[in-house]
């Protein structure tokens, strides 16, 4: 029972929101490697390694966040007038 889910077309503010997306994905990247690079060269113990690890979170949720948000919601059952 495999029913296809008819979507809207995106418009303007869910474009954003996905280009929103893609830039907090891509800029995971360098938090990621920053926060590597601080836990294998200062550990855990120093103040920046976890600030890193905040920047990698914060950028994650951004990016599921704004993804959630640019989906289009599907469209409504046409009225019954009975």
């Amino acid at each position: 029972m495999t029913e296809e889910i008819i979507r809207k077309p995106r418009h303007i503010g869910h474009k954003i929101a996905l280009v929103g997306a893609a830039i907090c994905a891509l800029m995971m990247i360098p938090a990621i490697i920053a926060f590597g690079w601080f836990f294998f060269t200062r550990g855990m113990a120093d103040t920046w390694t976890p600030s890193m690890a905040a920047a990698v979170f914060f950028f994650g949720c951004c990016a599921g966040v704004l993804h959630a948000t640019s989906v289009p919601q599907p469209l409504l059952p046409p009225d019954s007038e009975a």
